[in-house]
Order: C-alpha cells, then structure tokens, then sequence
C-alpha cells in the first residue's frame, strides 16, 4: 500500500460516466478518457471494486484480469474515497468539493440555511446515529446538491437514461441528490436480476445512457475484509456475470466496470477516539467515517483541535486544518463557499490500516473489517473496463 498524491496525474472516476456520455454523442460534454462512439452505453457500478485487489486476485476474476489487459484504465475516486461522494463524483462529472457531497457523515449546514446544521448520513438521509429521524424534507436533496447530473443533460438532449439499482435506491435522498434524472428507474437486487436487466436494456435500438449497481462485494469486504473468503465468493460470482455480459452484449453497445472506492482491511490497525478525551476535547461533533473524519471545532478552538489530533494520530493520519486540506486539493481545484462549512474545521486521513472507530458514539460502524475514504492506492484506484459488444 502507498499514499496517493491529491495532486497525482491519473484521470479522477469523475470523468467515467461524462466519457460515456460524449461517447454517445452527447453535446457540451468532455470524452475524458477517450472512449469509442458507441449507439448505447451502461456503466456498472460494483461498491468496493478496487483495482489493486482486482489485480491480486487473478484466479477469482479472469474475465475482469484479462478485460483490463487490453481496455482497462485506471482511475482515482477522488476524496473522501467513499460511496456516497463517488456516486454523486461520477454522476455530475465534478469532485467533492463542487457538488457538496463530502462523506458518509458530515456536518449539512450551507451558508447558514439550516439552522440546526445537523450530522448528516448521506446514505440513509437521516440524522447520523438516529435512522429514524429523516432530513428529507430538511436536507432536500435537490438543493442540497444542486450540480447538474449528466443523466439530467442526456434526457435533456433526447438521449433515453436508465438505472437499474437495489429497490431501496430508488427514491432515496442520495439518489435524488446524486443520480438523479433518469428516465426509468428499474429494481434489481441479484446478479441475475442485474444481469437481465443490464441486457435488455442494452438490446432496445434507443441510444441509451445507462447505469447499473451491485453492493455485495462491498459489504462482505466491510464484514470479513478484502481477500477474505466471503470476499473472493462475491469477486467470483461477479466476475462470472460479466464473462456472461460480454459473450451476450450486442454490437454497438459499450458496458464500462467501475468501482466508487477499494478497500483496506484495517482489523489490526483500530484507534479508538472514544477512549481518548483528549480529542473530543474542544469539539462540536466528529463525523465521517473510519478513514477519514471531519472534526467541528468549536469557535476558537480549531487550532489546539489539530494540536491534539495530529500529536495523538502521528504517523497514523494526516491531520490538517479545513483551510489547508482544501489547499492540498483534497476536495478537487476548488471549493464553492457555501460548502466549505460542511467540511470540518481539522480533517484527518489514516495512513497505512489506521482505522479511527468511535465504539460508544459508532458501535456497529467500529466492528467493520475493511473500510475505505483515505488515500491510500489500495482505496483510491478502481478500474474503468471497457466491455465492447460484438454479438450480433
């Protein structure tokens, strides 16, 4: 494992879905990573496929191993390296610090409109820590992210859009924040349903911009690690459903394999912030999730915040103040102002397999083996496969 350079040169996962996009024909919009003309295009989202872990395990994906071979490019998923900010990354073609979408948790004030400025949990929509209490009609997704998707520009433009996601999805704050604009929404939770849908949706002769979703992978590399048993199964089976998609997907059709993030498995590697006072000491709330946190300060405090983490953390985390994090380019070339308050005022990102668990305020959270948001190569790299139809 290294650390990747926020300023590093590789193409950012924002760029996968716009490539598509302009692939198709789509006006006003950059083919980044050049892809060739296609009359359809899905992009299949697998949560947790990281390249590196692709590559290590030859023998549980060599449809993935020998796809990438030849059409394959590598691609960062920006910070922090997690499912909520990838989505919302691929889906608008910008980075975290344009769409405003800045972790699992974190603080949802904008410029002073909601005045609680309560934790947000950007994949339930709710209150972190407190599933039941909602900020959907709070927090509403539509102006809380207010890029426009790419999927809102191609059904603009008369292309069709589909996504093909698990039913919960459907409908949910992230989504209507993230992903929003598609034409038709169609529920799939299995492979097979995937499969299915992936294919029929391929065969129509509209030019369609499509994209499709498989959590599995994601969370046995949460629950068991990454390369554990249960692991490998997922990578298996998933791996046999694209061999399955590219003997069948016709010509003229394109299917692209990303990943939001990869995953390092941090068991051996636990801080627990809850057992250390020190570093509550000060603060308004800790949000974000194990590899990285946004930490609120209250007023005047930021300064001895950062003291106490970065001398607590050394050599486990890198830990700046808001204002130098989003120097470093952390969250993209530039932060629009009214999104800066969602950051925390200190930001720590583990290095190595430095975990940073909350057991009293995160139980379940804290027992998760792998975790991801960092930067290390492990979870920042994911691959773009592109899978080019040739049945007829």
């Amino acid at each position: 494992m290294s650390d990747l350079d926020p300023r590093h040169s590789l193409p950012p996962l924002s760029a996968v879905l716009e490539s598509m996009a302009a692939s198709l024909g789509a006006a006003d919009l950059d083919n980044h990573l050049k892809m060739v003309p296609a009359q359809s295009a899905t992009l299949l989202l697998i949560d947790g496929l990281g390249a590196e872990l692709v590559a290590a395990h030859p023998d549980d994906a060599p449809n993935l191993n020998a796809a990438a071979l030849d059409n394959s490019t590598t691609v960062a998923a920006g910070f922090p390296a997690t499912t909520a900010v990838s989505l919302t990354s691929l889906a608008t073609g910008r980075p975290s610090g344009t769409h405003g979408i800045l972790g699992y948790t974190f603080r949802a004030g904008a410029g002073g409109r909601i005045p609680e400025a309560p934790i947000l949990n950007s994949l339930r929509w709710c209150v972190h820590g407190d599933h039941d209490h909602s900020l959907i009609r709070t927090v509403i997704p539509e102006d809380f992210q207010t890029t426009t998707t790419i999927f809102e520009k191609c059904r603009a433009q008369g292309f069709t859009t589909r996504q093909i996601v698990p039913g919960l999805h459907i409908d949910s704050g992230l989504s209507r924040a993230a992903l929003r604009g598609a034409g038709r929404m169609i529920a799939a939770e299995q492979l097979d349903d995937l499969r299915t849908a992936i294919l029929a949706e391929m065969t129509t002769p509209a030019s369609t911009l499509g994209y499709a979703y498989y959590g599995g992978l994601d969370l046995a590399g949460h629950l068991a690690g990454p390369g554990s048993p249960p692991w490998r199964e997922q990578l298996r089976l998933i791996d046999a459903m694209v061999g399955e998609l590219a003997e069948q997907l016709p010509a003229g059709r394109a299917l692209v394999i990303t990943g939001d993030h990869g995953m390092v498995d941090t068991s051996q590697g636990r801080f627990d912030i809850d057992l250390h006072n020190e570093l509550v000491a000060g603060t308004t709330a800790i949000a974000g999730e194990a590899r990285v946190r946004h930490v609120y300060a209250e007023d005047g405090a930021a300064d001895d915040v950062q003291v106490a983490w970065q001398t607590m953390l050394a050599g486990r985390a890198t830990v700046l103040h808001r204002d130098d994090a989003i120097d470093a380019g952390w969250f993209g070339q530039a932060v629009r102002g009214n999104i800066r308050v969602r950051i925390g005022d200190v930001v720590a990102a583990a290095r190595g397999d430095t975990a940073m668990i909350r057991s009293e305020v995160e139980p379940l959270e804290s027992t998760l083996v792998g975790n991801h948001g960092s930067w290390d190569s492990a979870e920042q790299l994911v691959p773009a496969i592109v899978i080019r139809g040739t049945a007829r």
